[in-house]
């Protein structure tokens, strides 16, 4: 039986690889010199000038698409588009949405060179970098990003795994996975599969498919290996992480449990929390009123991440964000649509959207959102 196990497993690689390869496969060169010449003529930044003065929320998903609301929500308008994509090249965006002292960035890229672009006011975009930025390859361009699952706003900084820019794009820090020694002076290479990003007080965290992996305290200009066990951990799946006043949590396999830590992740507990693992298989983390709220074929709030409460049934999967009003936002990667609600309770549809025809690999809804004040526009 082991080995009958043995050889499933195999063959399941195998087959996985194939596919794999034949996604990759289908770029032609003709095709990736048209994309790269989209991302060539994306404005080079480190220009911003932040001056938050009007609320804006900002979602995006696959293909770079990306929209934007101006008036709480109410209505949308596409404010940039990269190139049809899926889950995997130059396009993908997963959760990466981000937002710091007036300013909107979006990472895209999963297994291609990345992109992060950047506005200080929801409707121009510019690459985050500027030209003086030296990728760790010699043959890279400034604008060739790590790429990243997830990257957050923080103190004026955007942090994605190992990658780091405290002033808007003029300044970057960046490790390699390979670039950490133990105590003996050995290589270590950290385990930063399928990341997940988290911050509070100071403290980031980045959690890979075996768990806590790396730390920063300062906004991401160095990192630390974290030698850390989280039980349950179990099957490789999707997971995510969120602080919040000196908390940090740690949703991932089916979601009976919620993982949490206090001590700024060196330590972690298991507490009950019951939320079904959606259709999507990503559950949705969002800070919601001081609350975590996890949603997904249900869904649930906690204040401190040990006792949750129900919320309502009509509360949709996905990433919630929130406006300076009360506004909640909600998007799903699994829906092409935006949801608005004045009261958490009651949802409404403000927009909607048609998938790309030429787009393929993946869910096509969008998979972020984020509010903040940027500067205001003149009509």
């Amino acid at each position: 039986m082991k080995n009958l196990n043995r050889w499933a497993a195999m063959v399941l690689a195998v087959v996985v690889a194939a596919t794999t390869s034949a996604a990759f496969a289908k770029e032609t060169p003709e095709q990736a010199a048209k994309e790269e010449k989209i991302r060539a003529d994306i404005p080079l930044g480190g220009n911003f000038e932040p001056n938050p003065q009007e609320g804006v929320f900002v979602a995006a998903g696959h293909g770079l698409n990306v929209v934007a609301s101006r008036d709480d929500g109410k209505t949308w308008e596409p404010v940039f588009s990269g190139y049809p994509g899926g889950d995997h090249g130059r396009w993908a965006v997963w959760n990466s949405v981000a937002y710091t002292d007036g300013v909107f960035a979006i990472a895209a890229g999963w297994g291609a060179p990345g992109t992060i672009i950047a506005s200080d006011d929801g409707k121009n975009w510019r690459h985050l970098a500027d030209g003086s930025r030296k990728p760790a390859k010699r043959n890279q361009k400034p604008y060739d990003m790590k790429t990243t699952m997830q990257m957050i706003g923080a103190e004026g900084a955007f942090i994605a795994p190992l990658q780091a820019t405290p002033d808007f794009g003029k300044t970057w820090h960046e490790m390699s996975p390979y670039g950490f020694r133990d105590a003996e002076g050995n290589r270590v290479k950290v385990n930063n599969s399928h990341p997940s990003v988290g911050y509070t007080d100071g403290r980031v965290i980045v959690v890979g498919d075996a768990g806590p992996s790396v730390y920063s305290d300062d906004l991401g200009k160095t990192w630390v290996p974290m030698d850390v066990k989280v039980e349950p951990w179990g099957e490789r799946g999707a997971k995510g992480i969120l602080g919040k006043d000196g908390v940090f949590i740690i949703v991932k396999g089916d979601g009976s449990t919620v993982l949490r830590s206090t001590d700024r992740g060196m330590t972690w507990t298991a507490h009950d929390l019951g939320v079904k693992r959606p259709a999507s298989r990503s559950f949705g983390l969002s800070i919601v009123n001081g609350e975590f709220w996890v949603t997904g074929e249900n869904a649930k709030a906690s204040a401190d991440g040990i006792t949750w409460r129900e919320l309502p049934k009509s509360t949709p999967s996905g990433r919630i964000a929130v406006s300076d009003k009360g506004t909640l936002i909600n998007v799903s990667r699994k829906r092409l649509s935006i949801l608005r609600s004045e009261d958490g309770e009651n949802w409404e549809e403000v927009y909607q959207y048609s998938k790309h025809p030429d787009a393929h690999g993946g869910a096509q809804g969008l998979a972020d959102v984020a509010f903040g004040r940027v500067k205001r526009i003149s009509n």
